[in-house]
Parts: C-alpha cells; structure tokens; sequence
C-alpha cells in the first residue's frame, strides 16, 4: 500500500462523511417539505457544498504520485475535507428539531460562521498547495480561488436575501464553469 492510498482513506471517510451529512439532510427536507419553510439560497449551497465535496475528492488523485507526506503538512491537507464537513452540518437546521422549519431563518443564523468556514476552504488549498510546491503558480486555478475566498467573506458580511440568493447562483455557475475549465479528467 502506498503513503497516498494510505492516507486517502481518512480523507475519503470524512468526505464521506460530508456527503452522508448533506444527503441525509435532502432526503429529510423531502420529508418534511410540507413542515419546513424552504429557502432558495440554501438549496443552491446545498448543491455548491455537493460539487464542491466532490471536486476535493476528485483533486485528491493528483496526489498520488506523492511520496514525502509529513504529518503537519498532512493535517494541513485534511483540514480542507474537515472544514467541508462542517459546511455541510451547518448548511441545514436539525431536521429532527420539531421547531428547525425555517430554513432562511437558519442561514441567517449561521450565515458568519457557514461563509467564514467557507472562505477557509480555498484559502487552505493555496496554503497547503504553498507548503507541498514551495509556491503559487500565477494561473486561473489560484485565480478562482482567491476570487471565491474573498466573495465568500464578503457575502459573510451582507445580510440581504436577494443579494444571498444571487450570490448563491453565481457561485453555482462559477464554480461549474471552474470544474468544466480546469477539472473535467483526473490528472
């Protein structure tokens, strides 16, 4: 077994663990859709989070020629599908709450935290990408990443809903343009 196979297993589990927490969730708003009061931006990020769960796993190949792993830079690397998994808790209410049935009411509640641990996603792949390489390229893929990182701390701070719900979108659309540009095959 090789260092990458190895360590791709706890990486897979809690990507997996990610995907179960946000699958789980849609299957209960299914459920309850006549009890819960639904919210367009959350359903849009419920989609960006399953993308974007996906792509980190999908990436995660490129390391696999990689024989010099060392714990701190290791952690550094799983911290990424660690942070995924709390977006993907925070993204819905407790569903088994009787009282979690506003959807729009948990986003704004979380909204700090949900696009403050969203900004450290991309911001972690460049730390780590710095740590592993010794630098950053100047190319589109640190480019969509800083641009996400910065948009996400910056819809941290703005509370309207149509500037969330929009914002949601685009993100979507951007960050599907992204996978289509840069990610289509495994390298």
């Amino acid at each position: 077994m090789s260092q990458f196979e190895y360590l791709s297993v706890l990486v897979s589990i809690i990507i997996g663990l990610a995907l179960t927490q946000l699958l789980s969730g849609a299957a209960r708003l299914i459920q309850r859709r006549r009890r819960i009061r639904m919210h367009a931006a959350t359903l849009c990020w419920m989609l960006v989070l399953f993308l974007v769960d996906i792509q980190v796993w999908w990436v995660a190949f490129e390391r696999r020629g990689r024989e010099d792993w060392e714990y701190f830079s290791f952690l550094l690397y799983l911290l990424i599908p660690v942070t995924l998994f709390l977006l993907n808790y925070l993204v819905l209410p407790d569903l088994d709450d009787p009282h979690a049935t506003d959807l729009g009411a948990n986003f704004d509640a979380n909204r700090g935290w949900f696009f403050g641990l969203l900004t450290a996603v991309p911001m972690l792949s460049l730390a780590e990408q710095f740590v592993r390489d010794g630098f950053l390229p100047a190319d589109a893929d640190v480019g969509f990443r800083v641009a996400f990182g910065v948009a996400a701390l910056a819809a941290a701070r703005i509370g309207n809903a149509r500037y969330q719900f929009w914002n949601a979108v685009t993100v979507l659309g951007l960050f599907l343009a992204y996978v289509a540009t840069l990610f289509v095959r495994l390298k």
